[in-house]
């Protein structure tokens, strides 16, 4: 009787376990494991997305929680990490260690990262200030931002790697922040849709 009540707990935690959902975010850069060359844009999100297991979209597979990196549908905000562009449409990350195919169509819209930081990106926020501060130059002094606001305007300069140089027009500033760090996002991107 002891070993059946036993098995039944181990099952039974077995089962809670394998029942977790993942929680998303609006940025879900935490449950993915690289940048890629760029971003998909899903640009009608009700439209349902056909993911497919080989570049030759022959063998269509059925992923239920696919992981966008952006995430807010119902703002029209919804974006995959592109790992390659190929003939007829991308390979896309759609959670960590799991890749699919996605054709190409008017529903997606291919974003490279320096075009997409320049072009979508609205303001950036760092992951941890006191290790990422905004700078006057790439690896230079640090810049104050005590009296900076959410709702500045900004505006991309320039992009160097993994640096990117922005303008704050509400305050007239012009400092260097950190974006990524190989694989890792180290900023907060806020869009405007």
């Amino acid at each position: 009787m002891k070993q059946i009540i036993v098995l039944l707990l181990f099952f039974w935690f077995l089962g809670c376990n394998s029942q977790k959902t993942i929680e998303l975010g609006y940025q879900n850069d935490d449950l993915l494991e690289e940048l890629g060359i760029g971003l998909i844009q899903v640009i009608n999100s009700n439209e349902e997305i056909n993911f497919y297991r080989d570049e030759n979209f022959m063998d269509m597979e059925k992923i239920t929680n696919p992981i966008p990196l952006l995430n807010k549908a119902d703002y029209g905000i919804l974006f995959f990490v592109c790992t390659e562009k190929i003939s007829g449409g991308y390979k896309i990350m759609t959670s960590k260690k799991k890749y699919s195919y996605i054709k190409d169509s008017n529903n997606f819209e291919f974003y490279n990262w320096k075009g997409f930081l320049k072009n979508q990106v609205i303001s950036f926020e760092s992951k941890d200030i006191t290790q990422n501060p905004p700078r006057d130059s790439i690896n230079g002094n640090i810049i104050d931002i005590t009296v900076w606001q959410d709702d500045d305007e900004v505006e991309v300069i320039q992009i160097k790697e993994n640096w990117v140089q922005i303008k704050n027009n509400t305050r007239g500033i012009v400092y260097w922040l950190k974006w990524k760090n190989k694989n890792q996002l180290l900023v907060y991107l806020n869009l405007l849709i």
